[in-house]
């Protein structure tokens, strides 16, 4: 085979692996409706329709999300005829109940290629995006505005990233000390019993990630969902805080219990940073909880 043919064949191969490459980078995102939405806003946009959901100063719009991913909220404030020059906004967002942030928009100008479907009056704005890092595990993302006008809509793409395999292993807490022991699928699982008087507390040494499942301890009785709140505190300081739901477990039981019922696992994943921390973990409601707590096998040198 001539050298020529060996270099073209070589190229080929190269540039087909490239465009593989560029292919499978290209991620794709989802398009969130959020709970609760009120309503849609249409946009024309280059002829094609793009659906946004207003924002409201009195009602809260929730977004449930399963991490990790990149979350983009692209905003557009109404801009109606007559406006001043000086039209702004404010988002107030909050990530799993956490400490309530505000994404501030300033001189926002018409959009020139957009227009609202069906609705002659004011012109959309400019599009202003906000984006978050969302973790693993599931999370919730509540949006309201900061003033009643302008009239505000978002729209919401989440494109997911790819989760590595992670080999967790548990650890013991401080406190407290005598584990539950609950069956399930031929399988016996150490659970610790926590509540808000008696938090579950622990030291861990970082940087590394917590996988924290937590199980509600049902009546035999009792059915239908239960709404909990969680928290993570580090020294009497709020590290973040859930809002979790569970109902009862179908497989696993109480190996020595038969009054109550175990609910099915909900898992919170959050970072841990440099250095050694002491965390409580405890239930914000009159419930109590069994607890485990899980690291990576890979970070099993920083355990305490």
């Amino acid at each position: 085979m001539k050298a020529t043919t060996i270099w073209v064949l070589v190229f080929l191969i190269i540039t087909a692996l490239s465009a593989d490459s560029s292919f499978s980078a290209k991620k794709k995102h989802v398009v969130l409706k959020p709970k609760q939405a009120g309503g849609e806003v249409v946009i024309v946009l280059g002829g094609k329709n793009r659906t946004y959901y207003p924002l409201s100063a009195e009602h809260t719009s929730r977004l449930e999300i399963k991490g990790p991913g990149t979350l983009r909220i692209l905003t557009r404030a109404r801009v109606d005829e007559g406006s001043s020059d000086d039209v702004r906004y404010g988002v107030f967002y909050k990530i799993d109940g956490s400490a309530r942030q505000t994404f501030e928009v300033e001189d926002v100008e018409r959009a020139p290629d957009a227009s609202y479907k069906g609705d002659a009056s004011g012109t959309p704005g400019e599009t202003e995006e906000l984006i978050l890092n969302i973790n693993k595990g599931k999370h919730t993302v509540d949006l309201t505005l900061q003033h009643p006008l302008p009239k505000v809509a978002a729209r919401y793409l989440f494109t997911p990233h790819s989760l590595k395999k992670t080999k967790w292993v548990a650890m013991s807490p401080l406190a407290p000390l005598e584990p539950v022991d609950l069956h399930e699928s031929e399988t016996t699982l150490h659970c610790f019993r926590f509540s808000k008087e008696k938090p579950l507390r622990f030291e861990i040494i970082g940087p590394t990630e917590l996988k924290i499942r937590t199980r509600v301890e049902n009546s035999f009785a009792m059915k239908g969902r239960v709404i909990y709140r969680l928290q993570i505190r580090e020294r009497d300081q709020v590290v973040q805080s859930f809002q979790l739901s569970s109902k009862r477990s179908e497989t696993a039981t109480y190996r020595d219990n038969t009054k109550l019922v175990p609910g099915k696992p909900r898992e919170i994943v959050f970072k841990v940073p440099k250095g050694k921390h002491f965390y409580e973990i405890l239930p914000l409601d009159h419930h109590t909880l069994l607890g485990q707590i899980l690291f990576p096998h890979k970070d099993a040198k920083l355990e305490l």
